[in-house]
């Protein structure tokens, strides 16, 4: 660093002065991670920022102090600011080797001291090289391609990231960024619209130039792909503002995302759905790049070759362009002004919403009838009322429609002192509520705070991050009146870093304050602070793959073939916890979700939704710090994958395939009573549609018929659907009918999406029609021989009450009209009410009473939002009226012309303190309940309670005048009511619908099985995915054995266990007794863990009828509780039929059924869940030749699991459905065997399981329904090589015979006692006994 003398006198007079009577503090000048200290053009540029701080006052700084420097000072502003201490930055420009910044601070006291640093700035080297030395990463929510480089010349520093520039057109970013790690990171978007296998870049000022290989290197073969746009036409026209076009693209590829150039723009597509050879179908709506006359090349890209198509497309504006306006102005209520604007308008498009721009309050969007005064759309008049004070102050004022601008200055406007505010701070922030923040202000103003402005900036660089309009009903008047008080409102912010806010606060006459972090904004210079939403720490810079050591999955292997649900990830870093929160990033579908994570047990778990038939493979996720630095999956090891399993890709709505109309082609001429036009669709969907609606508009009258469309049968995957007009000869005219919207939904909710009526397209969803090239289809063009028509005419219009106090409970207004109805009315007219600051309120439910056959009386009644209108009173407008080619409406000015009344009067009485408020909203909240935020208006010091609908109540962890928090809200799977009390008053009764977590577990398909195949064409037929579909009477994985008929069982009167016979063998040697047991309950954690365990010590037996017996019981939880438990045994004598959690069962004769009903239980984490042990027992003759085995294993036909103990030729069978019902709700659950873990026993004569259900977290009860039957065995176990055999012939005859066969060993475990029933010989009882021992020891270790 050099300094001259002159500079070095005045730092060191500076430096005395400071010591001598300052307290000025300098912290160290900070530059951006952006800054680079290499020059371009000679020069450095910098964003850097120094904070600075005096104990007895800081006044003002400045960049640029010092003389003689060479460095340029630009966009130089305070980040924070009170009044001892400021966060100044600037963007600063400076030449090689001649880099001075410096920063004067004055004090309060009127002293000063300045700050220098002298960054380096040099010359890029002219010899630094690039070489990749990493395989490609592709960021797919950034659409970036990256890989590592070695880099050589450079300095090792993020400081010193050189500039670089594309050199091939198609890229059209580059960066080469050192990282913290110690690694160079080069980073680029796009690709060349050439065949490129070697890309070119260079650095920003011409020198060194470089190359790089292709990352695209995909296998596409282009004989077999096409490339599609949903119409014909080379030279297409846009119909509306949403008409873009749509490109469907069929290709096989082994890349997910192989290159696409559209216009010379780079394009990421998107998969939306596979085809049975393999191919991918990809997506790309075009909307972002139309403008005028354009030629669009679409180009697809492999290693050697492209493929392209060009369309021609003609952009059109579809503002709405007025031919002449008139105006009219009346004084109403001696201070108001109402300006009546008259537009004329021709040639209008079947209902196209039409843009409203209003300075005093903001831009809205409305359609036909809003504004419609008279006439058709061939020729018509827009009538809108216009509400302002008669002195508006700010002579820019105005109101544009469409295309036109009305201006509202006038020589007699007078300008008037903008709001007063005394005091402003952000009171508090709830991150874990989408990064919420709430904002309190002190004013003062005449003429009342209309609305609010807020311009949310990030980065040094000034980047607009978010821009926000609030309005009467946004904000929140917690203190004072409409004069003078105290307001909150409620801003959600982005996870990004230093942020700033602007504010602007306007009052009714236009007249605002600017709030901003360095401004002066009152007369007496008072300052404004705003504290920061996050510390500037640059810490999360050096987040990579490195930082990671595990991420795993709740579930994994997760196959989601028309299923769906919950996963958790689990996130496992080095440093823990990390120095800021790391987000889970995906898009499953077509959203980008960011899900915040919760630091639980030493990790961060992150709960998220997979959607059903997404992308086979890898499931695409990144780790993203707040700084948008993203640890891609692709980056991470194969262990830290989600693999999915997916047999078709289904990411889109419906699509029609075929349409016709009927007529097909010419003029429809209508000459009956009774003359039908139709369009007839057939619509496929993979998922299954579920519902819809088609809209269809008359050209000239702007008649509207609506159609919803519901499948014929459940979730149909292909079907034809008509929509039929019926038109009368007699009233109608010639006009043309045309499609306008058509949305279909699938059974996942995914839609597909068709307008031409809308301003602006926010979906990027498919066109449903996007495969009917004809555009000739939507519309059908109808003549109709005309006739003499009178047209309705309004007669009366009155509503109460005139005034309303809009801060209120009782804000209720009912209006009333009259209409004379003469030839007759095609649609009634609608009441809309609009503000001063242009909301827009309309009264749907309208009333119509016919009072005879000329007149319709119309009645409707419409609450007002809390402090809707506020601060100047309400217009009231009636619109959409249609007679016979003809439609009239009246603006607030019309009403008052024809005698009407035309305003409604507003007040505001603030909220008392013992009020119970307003709820008008919450957050949302699973039905593992939680923290719950309430929205609303409250008052500001009331001590209140939340009473749940449940029976209790919560006190409140945090309140304000617009929102609440409550913690500990229990589990609840029903929707509940929430009210706030505040002594002896309530507020409102408000709904909470919780969402469920429904986690998700794997089903993969189960493969044919059996010799012969499912046994035999005559015994079942093989389904690929199902598996063996079994011919009654035969059963089984692989339909090989048939169900043995054995006598109803007897019932135990003291446990629900049960003993089945077998006496239909000729040969005794063959004889069966199989005995099933419900044993107990444990929970698990999420490593399966035993965390609690219960035995039942005692059952209460019910004899329903002689076919079925209850059983009760319940255990004793650790913390007090009870859990009851039932267990309902049903024999089946015949075959049946049952239903059971959405699934159809095959009750087979002599089959017993267990239906299990467990309530509600505490369970200590929110991961863990119950297991449920039943035992199942057979045993033949001791002394008979046998063997016995025993297979576990599942069944896709019946989703089920089954366990088969098998001894010589029969076998005892029961079925585990993998369903149940979970507080009512069918959902999928799991089976396991816990033999090993539990000691079963087996030897040749015995054969015997444990089987735990396992049952997810819960909040009411579970119902579960496993069953079990004695079967015959074509292949015998003497045939398995895994049997365990006894051969008389070698051992010694024990002389027993079938009645010595007995009964049960009862074990008892500790604290925890636990039954287990074994059939046994009594020869054998002393040898089990010591077996029961050892088991016994081992579950008194596990529940120790």
């Amino acid at each position: 660093m050099k300094i001259n003398i002159y500079y070095f006198f005045l730092l060191v007079f500076g430096f005395i002065v400071h010591l001598s009577f300052s307290q000025i503090v300098f912290g160290p000048f900070v530059f951006s991670p952006t800054t680079s200290f290499y020059a371009i053009g000679g020069n450095c540029e910098f964003y850097v920022s120094c904070l600075v701080s005096d104990a007895s006052g800081l006044d003002t700084l400045m960049y640029g102090a010092l003389p003689n420097e060479f460095a340029i000072y630009n966009n130089v502003k305070v980040i924070v600011h009170n009044e001892t201490a400021q966060l100044i930055s600037a963007r600063v420009s400076c030449p090689i080797d001649k880099c001075s910044i410096s920063v004067r601070a004055n004090s309060t006291n009127g002293l000063f001291l300045y700050q220098s640093t002298s960054p380096i700035c040099k010359e890029i080297p002219p010899d630094f090289t690039i070489e990749k030395i990493s395989a490609y990463s592709y960021n797919y929510f950034t659409s970036a391609y990256s890989c590592y480089v070695n880099v050589s010349g450079l300095f090792d520093d993020f400081f010193f990231n050189p500039r670089l520039l594309p050199s091939d057109i198609g890229i059209y970013s580059v960066s080469l960024n050192y990282q913290l790690d110690g690694r160079w990171k080069l980073i680029f978007l796009g690709a060349p619209t050439t065949i490129a296998p070697t890309w070119f870049f260079q650095y920003a000022d011409g020198s060194p130039k470089f190359n790089i290989t292709s990352p695209f290197n995909s296998s596409i073969s282009y004989e077999n792909s096409a490339i599609i746009d949903y119409f014909d036409s080379s030279n297409h026209k846009m119909n509306s503002n949403f008409d873009y076009p749509q490109f469907w693209i069929n290709i096989k590829t082994n890349e997910r995302y192989p290159y696409i150039n559209l216009r010379d723009s780079f394009f990421l597509p998107k998969i939306v759905s596979s085809n049975d050879d393999g191919s991918l179908n990809y997506f790309i709506n075009a909307r972002t790049i139309i403008t005028g006359n354009t030629t669009c090349t679409l180009s697809l890209q492999n290693y050697s070759s492209i493929y392209q198509v060009k369309n021609n497309y003609q952009y059109e504006d579809f503002k709405f362009k007025p031919t002449d306006l008139q105006t009219s102005k009346s004084i109403v209520n001696e201070n108001d002004l109402l300006t009546f604007l008259n537009f004329k308008g021709e040639n209008f498009t079947s209902r196209n919403e039409i843009e409203y721009n209003w300075q005093g309050g903001k831009t809205i969007y409305e359609s036909f009838p809003f504004g419609f005064g008279s006439g058709n759309n061939l020729n018509f008049n827009l009538d809108i009322s216009i509400l302002t004070m008669q002195d508006v102050s700010n002579d820019s004022y105005s109101f544009s429609i469409g295309s036109y601008s009305y201006s509202f200055s006038d020589p007699l406007f007078k300008n008037l002192s903008a709001p007063l505010i005394s005091k402003f701070n952000i009171l508090d922030t709830f991150s874990d509520d989408d990064n919420k923040v709430l904002f309190r202000f002190n004013y003062s103003t005449p003429n009342g705070i209309s609305k609010i402005e807020l311009y949310h900036y990030s980065g040094l660089n000034d980047g607009l991050e978010n821009y926000y309009v609030y309005l009467s009903t946004d904000f929140n008047i917690v203190s004072g009146g409409l004069n003078n008080g105290i307001i909150e409102f409620i801003y959600t912010f982005a996870l990004l870093q230093n942020h700033y806010i602007i504010l602007k606060i306007y009052d009714s006459n236009s007249e605002f304050t600017t709030l901003k972090q360095n401004s002066y904004y009152q007369s007496f210079l008072d300052t404004l602070s705003f504290p920061q939403l996050y510390e500037q720490d640059y810490d999360y810079q050096d987040f990579n793959a490195e930082n990671i050591s595990s991420v795993s999955f709740f579930f994994n292997d997760v196959n989601l073939t028309n299923a769906n649900g919950y996963n958790i990830m689990y996130l496992e870093t080095y440093d823990t916890p990390l120095t800021f929160e790391p987000c889970l990033q995906i898009i499953p579908q077509w959203d980008n979700i960011t899900i915040k994570g919760e630091w639980v047990n030493s990790r961060y778990e992150f709960i998220f939704y997979m959607p059903p038939n997404i992308a086979h493979g890898a499931f695409e996720y990144a780790i993203k710090s707040p700084n948008l630095q993203y640890v891609l999956n692709t980056e991470l090891p194969d262990e830290f994958q989600l693999n999915v399993i997916s047999d078709r890709v289904d990411l889109m709505g419906p699509i029609v395939t075929t349409m016709n109309k009927t007529p097909s082609i010419g003029l429809a001429s209508i000459d009956s009573e009774n003359y039908s036009i139709n369009w007839t669709f057939t619509i496929t969907d993979y998922n299954g549609f579920d519902n819809g609606y088609v809209v269809v508009i008359g050209s000239i009258d702007n008649i509207l018929y609506n159609f919803s469309i519901i499948s014929p049968t459940e979730y149909s995957n292909e079907f034809t659907y008509q929509i039929n007009i019926t038109l009368n000869n007699n009233t109608c005219i010639s006009q043309t009918y045309s499609i306008a919207e058509m949305v279909l939904y699938d059974k996942y909710r995914l839609n597909s999406t068709f307008y031409i009526n809308k301003a602006v397209d926010f979906t990027p969803n498919i066109n449903p029609l996007f495969k009917i090239g004809d555009r000739n289809l939507y519309s059908i063009e109808t003549e109709c021989p005309g006739g003499s028509f009178t047209q309705p005419e309004l007669k009366s219009f009155d509503f109460e009450p005139k005034s309303i106090d809009v801060g209120s409970f009782n804000r209720n207004v009912t209006f009333t009209y009259g209409i004379s109805i003469r030839s007759g009315i095609k649609e009634y007219p609608i009441v809309y009410l609009t503000t001063t600051t242009l909301q827009v309120l309309k009264c749907n439910d309208v009333i119509a009473t016919p009072i005879n056959s000329t007149f319709n009386e119309y009645k409707c009644t419409l609450t007002l939002p809390y402090g809707f209108g506020l601060p100047n009173n309400i217009m009231v407008n009636l619109y959409g009226l249609i007679g016979f080619g003809s439609y009239f409406g009246y603006s607030s000015y019309s009403l008052q012309q024809s005698g009407y009344p035309f305003l409604i009067e507003t007040s505001f009485t603030l909220m008392n303190s013992d009020s119970g408020g307003i709820i008008t909203g919450t957050s949302s909240i699973s039905t593992e309940g939680g923290s719950l935020f309430i929205y609303g208006r409250f008052p500001l010091d009331g001590d209140y309670n939340v009473e749940f609908s449940k029976g209790y109540s919560l006190t409140p962890s945090k309140k304000s005048g617009s929102i609440i928090k409550v913690d500990g809200v229990k589990p609840s799977s029903d929707p509940f009511t929430i009210s706030i009390k505040n002594g002896i008053s309530k507020s409102n009764l408000y709904i909470v619908t919780p969402y469920r977590i429904g986690y998700i577990k794997t089903i993969f398909p189960s493969k044919c099985k059996g010799t012969p195949i499912c046994g035999g064409p005559t015994q079942g037929t093989c389904n690929n995915v199902l598996g063996c579909i079994c011919n009654s009477p035969w059963v089984g994985v692989d339909c090989s054995s048939k169900v043995i008929i054995v006598p109803q069982p007897v019932f135990n009167t003291s446990s629900p266990t049960i003993k089945l016979n077998d006496t239909t063998s000729e040969s005794s040697d063959s004889y069966i007794v199989a005995e099933i047991n419900v044993l107990a309950i444990r929970e698990t954690d999420f490593n399966n863990k035993v965390v609690h365990m219960y035995s039942f010590d005692k059952w209460i037996y019910n004899s329903i009828n002689p076919t079925v017996s209850t059983y009760s019981s319940n255990i004793v939880n650790k913390n007090g509780s009870t859990t009851p438990i039932s267990v309902n045994i049903e024999y089946f004598e015949n075959e049946k039929t049952i239903e059971f959690a959405d699934q159809e069962i095959n009750m087979k004769p002599s089959s017993i059924k267990y239906t299990v009903n467990i309530g509600q239980y505490p369970f200590s984490a929110r991961l863990n869940q119950l297991q449920l042990i039943l035992s199942a027992t057979a045993i033949s003759k001791p002394d008979s030749d046998s063997c016995s085995n025993k297979e576990f294993d599942n069944t896709t036909s019946e989703s089920s699991d089954y366990v088969k103990l098998s001894l010589s030729s029969r076998s005892l069978y029961g079925r585990f459905i993998r369903r149940a019902l979970v507080d009512s709700t069918p959902i999928t659950i799991s089976n396991e065997l816990l033999d090993q873990s539990l000691g079963a026993i087996s030897d040749s004569h015995t054969s015997q399981s444990f089987i735990g259900i396992n049952i997810p977290i819960y909040n009411k009860n579970v119902i579960i329904d496993p069953d079990f039957s004695l079967i015959i065995n074509s292949n015998p176990s003497t045939s398995n090589q895994n049997s365990i055999c006894f051969s008389k012939s070698t051992s010694t005859k024990s002389g027993l015979t079938t009645a010595q066969l007995a009964g049960i060993i009862v074990g008892s475990v500790g604290a925890v006692a636990i039954v287990f029933a074994v059939i046994v010989t009594i020869k054998r009882k002393r040898a089990l006994k010591k077996e029961m021992k050892v088991f016994g020891k081992k579950l008194q270790a596990i529940n120790n």
